[in-house]
């Protein structure tokens, strides 16, 4: 068992077992998991901070942007070594035991910190926040997969919420003692650092709080061309509906939360003419509203994984950076502009980070979630390369970067709209166009009760498709493209809507829905009158091929009034 031996650690472990609050493991797990992932982020934000202000303190005001973009790209480094390792260890063990040894190496990393802080060692600094982002990556895989471990499916999207909530609650304190102690030591980092080694003892205590999970069996190894795994990984999830675009989301997430804590600390001090410390401190309240957003998120979800929520949490943030170009000299504007960003940005992460836990098979669940960590901290690494690229080459402000980055987030929600549209555009349809047109529906049971089912809409227009979203969610649109002859571009635009190129229509939308059935989608025919079958013997032609091939074929009406009545048939 190395450093401890198998003996000592079983002695500790049944030792810890006997102090109050670890006497029941498998109830409290999640909230000792939650503590122990807490202290880390403390710590991680903390040390990555002190030596920043270490550093601005020996080379001067006008080097902050580069030693930021430097001491972010070290930190980043690790994480796009090592998530596959992680991954593969995290499948392989038992991811409580990682989770254990990790935080132990963290007391190690705290330790040698004391002495690299005490001799004012700009290189030691360096290979130390090295160290402790390794020991962060190792750490994801296993604390992000042992959650569907430690509770149940429907609990998930909550679970997520909480541990995002205290994952940027942790942003949120750590960057405030780092400035605070910063202040308060008069720029003593020494008893920084002892203080870090405290935050590390702690989650290390806590770690043996969480239920003892069995490994799942993986006899994957770990390779040195751990980019070909990143590659499989990302592969596979492309199989699997939305997991690759829920990867690509959340990691998404991390380069603009990165950019954002970067960014705005020599935004404080071009546009506010504040000091670095305070710049620190202006993070604050863009972690708080993460913290607040993501909690809020988990609670929304609760049972269903809302992608939808995600990305109208896009526009949202794209709009806001864009907003903080505008208002860069007012502090109060400034300071609910990075607040109503924080909120929104945890809308964003939440649903997807749960989606990526949930639809993940257990047996690769951590190579997935290790494969997101890499997408993800290569986003953190761009953040740090496009500050660098902003402030060095391009000669642009502060405020200016956050509206160029604005605009590319805007893009990207566009982007996420159309790729999740069958959850997007339900989701849209629902919240916004049901409520004004009061909907009702008659026979819904005749489409929920059936798993492999066609629908067909006849007098059909985009408005009553969309309207059927808002009742029916994640059914994909068939259309003809000699209906809608300018929309061509659809059919590889968006996922859910599908334009037949085809002069044989009625034969090509029939052959497009068996195949989305075979996929377990629930495919709708619109149909304009052109297309309507005209005699009966056509209409159970019709009803008779899709008997044969085990479909049940069902019509649907919207009729416009005070109220709107969607209705589900099985007659013409």
């Amino acid at each position: 068992m190395g450093f401890f031996g198998r003996q000592r650690f079983a002695a500790l472990t049944q030792f810890l077992s006997r102090l109050p609050g670890f006497s029941k493991p498998d109830k409290h797990s999640l909230h000792f998991l939650n503590i122990a992932q807490f202290m880390g982020v403390l710590n991680d934000n903390i040390f990555k901070l002190v030596i920043a202000f270490l550093l601005i303190g020996i080379y001067g005001q006008q080097d902050a942007s580069t030693i930021l973009s430097v001491a972010g790209a070290i930190f980043v480094i690790p994480f796009l070594l090592f998530s596959s390792a992680a991954g593969v260890l995290a499948d392989r063990f038992s991811k409580q035991r990682l989770l254990i040894w990790m935080k132990f190496a963290e007391m190690i990393i705290m330790s040698l910190a004391v002495v690299a802080f005490a001799t004012k060692s700009v290189w030691g600094s360096y290979t130390l926040l090295f160290l402790l982002s390794t020991h962060s990556a190792l750490f994801g895989p296993s604390k992000y997969a042992i959650i569907a471990d430690l509770v149940s499916s429907d609990r998930v999207s909550r679970a997520n919420g909480l541990i995002t909530s205290f994952t940027y609650l942790g942003v949120i304190i750590g960057t405030f003692l780092a400035s605070f102690l910063t202040e308060w030591t008069d720029k003593n980092f020494v008893l920084v650092a002892f203080f870090c080694l405290g935050v590390a003892g702690v989650g290390f205590v806590s770690t043996f709080g969480i239920k003892y999970t069995n490994p799942q069996g993986s006899d994957k190894k770990i390779k040195v061309l751990f980019l070909k795994e990143i590659l499989a990984t990302l592969s596979f999830c492309k199989t699997r509906p939305h997991l690759l675009v829920s990867t690509v989301g959340s990691s998404y997430f991390l380069f603009v939360g990165a950019f954002v804590q970067l960014n705005v600390i020599p935004f404080a001090i071009d546009a506010l003419h504040l000091n670095e410390v305070a710049g620190g401190y202006l993070f604050l309240s863009t972690a708080l509203g993460i913290a607040l957003g993501a909690y809020l998120a988990g609670k929304v979800s609760r049972v269903r994984v809302e992608l939808g929520v995600s990305c109208i949490a896009g526009i949202a943030i794209g709009i806001l950076l864009l907003a903080l170009a505008l208002v860069s000299h007012t502090l109060f504007s400034v300071i609910t502009m990075l607040v109503l960003l924080g909120i929104f940005g945890g809308f964003f992460i939440v649903p997807f980070d749960s989606f990526i836990q949930i639809f993940s098979p257990s047996e690769k669940r951590g190579q997935v979630i290790a494969a997101t960590n890499f997408l993800s901290f290569s986003g953190v690494l761009m953040a740090s390369v496009t500050l660098y690229i902003y402030s060095q080459f391009l000669g642009i402000t502060p405020a200016q970067g956050f509206g160029i980055t604005g605009i590319i987030t805007l893009l990207f929600s566009l982007f996420l709209i159309c790729r999740l549209s069958d959850l997007a555009l339900s989701f849209l349809a629902k919240y916004c166009l049901k409520p004004l047109f009061r909907i009702r529906t008659n026979n819904l049971d005749l489409f929920e009760k059936h798993s492999h089912v066609v629908l067909v809409m006849r007098k059909a227009n985009w408005l009553k498709a969309f309207l059927l979203l808002s009742v029916a969610p994640k059914t994909h649109l068939l259309i003809s493209q000699r209906q809608a002859p300018l929309f061509r571009w659809f059919n590889n635009l968006f996922f859910s809507i599908h334009v037949i190129p085809s002069d044989a229509t009625l034969t090509s939308l029939i052959e497009k829905s068996k195949t989305l059935v075979s996929e377990a989608i629930h495919p709708c025919i619109l149909l304009n009158t052109s297309y309507i079958p005209t005699s009966f013997d056509k209409a159970s032609s019709l009803i008779s091929f899709f008997k044969f091939n085990s479909i049940h074929l069902i019509y649907v009406d919207i009729t416009f009034g005070l109220t709107t009545t969607v209705s589900f048939s099985k007659k013409i």
